[in-house]
């Protein structure tokens, strides 16, 4: 009987240390580090000759294309039920207000009826995810306006309108975790209770914070330096990373430990009778 009830006890320790196990791994959100890139001005413009159907005369015609290249460094990040998404801010070099690209959506999560609706952070429809590459590249049209004499840009996909030949523009980046979810849409805006649907969204996790900052000059095509007169605040999520074989490494130590001080109580238990 003695045998029995020191298996039975083994037995319910060694459970409880595999729900301790998966409740590690249920519960370790993956966290990411504040990017490395280089942002650069690219102008890939050019003519091109036409001949006038009315004089027959050649004209030569400039073709503006110009952009703003974000190259990002990829981390390493293995995980089935979660992706890092990119985040960018952006705003000129002498102002002090930064405008995010990309920033988080907060909307309905879901809906219990009546005027109970539920929600949470959801990474922005436009957001890039990493890619399998070393590297994840992000690109905006530098198009010319009609201000400043012909010499003024938009920067499309920013709030960035008529800026001026020559302008500074700082940039940061930012990683966020997120995870395939879902997210709940109203289908009468002005009233919200008549009912609605479901549809795909990916639910906002963690985020590593801002980096650095990295100025470009528009006109101007070469890769600019780190600023250092802005250094990004620290938060929580600039923690060291913990990785799921860390995770795994904890998860058997428990179980081993477990199983060892049930099989030395087995043993004793038998050598005292």
């Amino acid at each position: 009987m003695s045998k029995l009830a020191t298996l039975l006890l083994i037995a319910i320790l060694t459970a409880s240390s595999l729900v301790m196990v998966h409740s590690v791994f249920a519960e370790s959100i993956p966290k990411s580090s504040p990017p490395e890139f280089r942002v650069k001005f690219v102008n890939a413009s050019y003519t091109v000759t036409i001949t006038n159907a009315y004089t027959g005369l050649d004209e030569t015609k400039q073709i503006s294309n110009n952009s703003i290249e974000i190259k990002i460094t990829n981390q390493p990040f293995n995980y089935s039920d979660y992706q890092i998404y990119y985040n960018l801010r952006v705003k000129p070099r002498f102002a002090d207000n930064w405008t995010e690209v990309y920033p988080l959506r907060t909307y309905a999560s879901s809906y219990e009826g009546g005027y109970n609706f539920s929600y949470a952070d959801y990474i922005n429809e436009y957001s890039m995810p990493q890619s399998n590459s070393s590297y994840t590249v992000i690109t905006f049209s530098v198009v010319p306006t009609e201000l400043y004499l012909g010499s003024g840009y938009d920067v499309e996909g920013t709030s960035l309108r008529a800026i001026p030949d020559g302008s500074q523009l700082d940039f940061q980046v930012e990683a966020l975790v997120g995870h395939p979810s879902q997210r709940w849409v109203s289908e009468h805006a002005l009233y919200p209770m008549a009912g609605g649907h479901f549809i795909s969204a990916v639910a906002y996790d963690e985020t590593s914070g801002w980096s650095n900052t990295q100025t470009v000059t528009i006109g101007e095509s070469q890769t600019q330096t780190p600023s250092s007169s802005t250094t990004p605040t620290p938060t929580p999520s600039q923690e060291p990373q913990q990785t799921e074989p860390f995770d795994i490494i904890i998860g058997v130590a428990i179980t081993v430990t477990v199983i060892g001080a049930g099989l030395g109580l087995l043993i004793y238990l038998i050598k005292r009778k």
